[in-house]
């Protein structure tokens, strides 16, 4: 059974499964850490998929976005709001570790891949780069998502751009004359051709980001050269630790930290299914409840909670609340923005999350 097949199987059962296309910007420069090492010489890079490119590993994706939903219920006056909302949360995104035999995530999330990053421009300060690679990745995943009139209109971007060394949707970014035009995209110059047709790539993206798009242009490059645009469109920020009484750096005190530039676009596709405790018999349900509710009665976070209330809570989310596929993502769709990776102290990691 084919791809498209699957997900209209999974239309037509509804409650099943869906899913959802996300598109991920960098408000502000994202460190998405890979740990300190790693093949280059940054001492603390970001994580690179499997070609070598900017990515964010599915599990540090879900961590993130599973934090931030539970760091939101304690926004929550009522104890047992706050425990249903941690719950409820918890259902989706899978259990603690100490509750680990007790159900299993309901939410599936895929590795978020680069779609367009920011280089420098000799003219216009900056554009929005990407390459057939780079494109295919979002096909993939519109192909995983069902979306045929997207990803028909992106394989005409695809046709558009094939064999050529460099296509832009902008004709400020060109420079030259005497019939040879050339784009420079991070000191790096580049034969290159305009073309309107290209403005349909930004038509494929969530408003916010088609407006930047519009306004910056993209260009489409060749996956011969996109590898090195890419790596210089990196920013590498030095850091140091200082001694609080000499003012010096301390040993060791001395590194460099690696960054997604900010306006990056990724793209990720997020797969919901009905909760797996809903589909357990009314006895074995019952005591899976209860369980549950025994274990945050106790919890002090909720304070004077009976465990009797939190059944009655509990058994109104899975039977009300939590009905189907879409329910469950519905939580993760109210995510308009997160702060992701590390340095979120010093103003790195802020993005803004947009759904299709």
């Amino acid at each position: 059974m084919g791809i498209y097949a699957m997900s209209q199987q999974a239309q037509r059962q509804g409650v099943q499964e869906a899913r959802s296309l996300l598109f991920i910007e960098a408000l502000t420069p994202m460190h998405p850490g890979l740990g300190r090492g790693g093949e280059g010489f940054v001492d603390l890079p970001i994580q690179r998929d499997e070609f070598g490119f900017p990515t964010i590993w599915a599990s540090s994706l879900k961590g993130a976005i599973k934090s931030s939903l539970l760091l939101s219920c304690n926004n929550e006056a009522d104890n047992v709001e706050r425990a249903v909302c941690r719950r409820r949360v918890l259902l989706a995104f899978g259990p603690e570790t100490e509750e680990a035999s007790e159900y299993v995530s309901s939410i599936s999330i895929l590795d978020a891949r680069l779609v367009l990053v920011p280089a420098r421009s000799l003219r216009g300060v900056w554009t929005y780069v990407t390459s057939p690679h780079l494109l295919n990745y979002l096909a993939t995943y519109l192909e995983i998502v069902g979306d045929k009139e997207r990803l028909s209109a992106l394989r005409e971007v695809l046709n558009l751009v094939r064999g050529r060394n460099a296509v832009t949707s902008r004709k400020e970014v060109l420079v030259g004359s005497g019939g040879q035009s050339y784009v420079v995209l991070n000191e790096q110059e580049l034969a290159a051709e305009h073309s309107d047709a290209l403005t349909k790539l930004g038509e494929l993206l969530p408003r916010e980001v088609s407006d930047l798009v519009k306004e910056r242009g993209v260009t489409v490059i060749s996956d011969e050269l996109v590898n090195n645009i890419v790596r210089r469109s990196l920013v590498i920020q030095p850091r140091i630790r200082l001694d609080y009484a000499s003012k010096t750096v301390v040993s060791g005190g001395l590194w460099e930290e690696e960054y997604l530039p900010q306006f990056t676009v990724l793209a990720s596709v997020i797969i919901c299914r009905r909760i797996r405790l809903a589909g357990l018999p009314d006895n074995e349900l019952k005591e899976r409840l209860n369980q549950l509710a025994d274990n945050d009665s106790k919890n002090k976070k909720y304070g004077n909670v009976s465990k009797d209330e939190l059944i009655k809570a509990y058994d109104d989310l899975i039977h009300n609340k939590l009905v189907d596929a879409n329910s469950v993502c519905s939580d993760v769709k109210s995510l308009r923005s997160m702060a992701f990776g590390g340095k979120e102290t010093v103003g790195k990691g802020l993005a803004r999350l947009m759904w299709v």
